[in-house]
């Protein structure tokens, strides 16, 4: 009875320091997290993107150009071959068009208005980026994340059933011009990230001159669909 007495007091023990041990290893966790500086929560935030087979993609703006060519949004799928397939919204001389966009192997295909079928295009005619350049990690959207100057950490909030913790700063011009080329680079931009409780950028807000003529406009870009492993191909012409 002993015997069996000593070796109960033993498992309860060794039970009561495995609990301990991991109470307290969860707790280091969270507290290395919670510890990291805004520029840290960036630099992961970038990896994650860098690192993701593909991202899904919507940008938009509420804004139009008074006149001329100007991107109002772009949503699909992008890679890092690097590679786009999506919609791209354009104003274009006062008519507004949604065209299908693939972009692969460093050439744009483009299904014009009243067009059957996919044809190359060069898409600074139209005041459009070349979409796959969202995916390049010096130049492309998350290099945004850690060219914000003056990086403060905001409040949480919450995004559906997700909660974003927000992070405020402002960009460079050149670097927003790499993404939306209506952007002016030698103006600063006002900018907001939304993270998950992952370390994953979900949201993006840049404000700021892109419309000659007009005020400051907002583009806001949607992150999901991170690691999907989406396919692009050139499209049949």
């Amino acid at each position: 009875m002993a015997h069996r007495s000593r070796s109960r007091a033993f498992f309860l023990l060794a039970l009561a320091l495995s609990a301990t041990m991991l109470v307290s290893g969860c707790g280091h966790d969270e507290k290395k997290s919670a510890d990291k500086t805004p520029a840290q929560v960036m630099e992961t935030a970038k990896k994650h993107f860098d690192e993701a087979s593909s991202v899904h993609i919507a940008l938009s703006t509420a804004s139009r150009p008074p006149d001329g060519n100007g991107v109002l949004g772009a949503t699909g799928d992008v890679t890092h071959d690097p590679a786009f397939k999506g919609d791209v919204k354009a104003f274009l001389s006062g008519l507004t068009a949604t065209v299908p966009i693939t972009s692969v192997d460093g050439k744009v295909y483009a299904k014009l208005p009243f067009a059957t079928k996919y044809a190359p295009i060069d898409p600074s005619r139209y005041g459009a980026p070349d979409p796959a350049d969202f995916a390049d990690p010096d130049n492309g959207l998350s290099a945004l994340l850690t060219q914000m100057e003056g990086l403060k950490k905001g409040k949480e909030k919450r995004s559906g059933e997700t909660i974003l913790t927000t992070y405020t700063g402002t960009i460079p011009g050149d670097a927003v011009k790499k993404i939306i080329p209506s952007a002016v680079a030698k103006e600063t931009y006002e900018a907001s990230v939304g993270v998950d409780e992952e370390g994953y950028a979900t949201t993006v807000t840049v404000t700021g001159p892109f419309f000659t003529g007009s005020d400051d406009v907002t583009y806001d870009v949607k992150l999901t669909g991170y690691d999907k492993g989406v396919k692009i191909t050139a499209p049949a012409s």
